[in-house]
């Protein structure tokens, strides 16, 4: 996930995946969202429940390897890529 940019559809099903385990579990039937997901995203410090957005999560990943591309002078890895 950190090399390359998630597909969208790659993330839609991880996200979705996320979704049933918080709010799918229990009685059968429909099931009530008791909070939006923009808010589950947020971080606990501000009364979120910490879960990582994989959109913004890949981006700073794929942010990383870009800085570490200019930072470093050499390696391996470097001449690889």
């Amino acid at each position: 996930m950190s090399l390359f940019k998630m597909p969208s559809v790659v993330e839609e099903k991880i996200v979705r995946i996320q979704r049933n385990f918080l709010w799918d579990w229990g009685s059968e039937g429909r099931k009530i969202a008791w909070a939006s997901w923009k808010k589950v995203c947020e971080p606990r410090e501000i009364e979120g429940l910490g879960i990582i957005d994989l959109r913004i999560f890949n981006l700073a990943l794929l942010g990383k390897w870009i800085w570490r591309l200019g930072l470093d002078k050499g390696g391996l890895w470097k001449e690889i890529f």
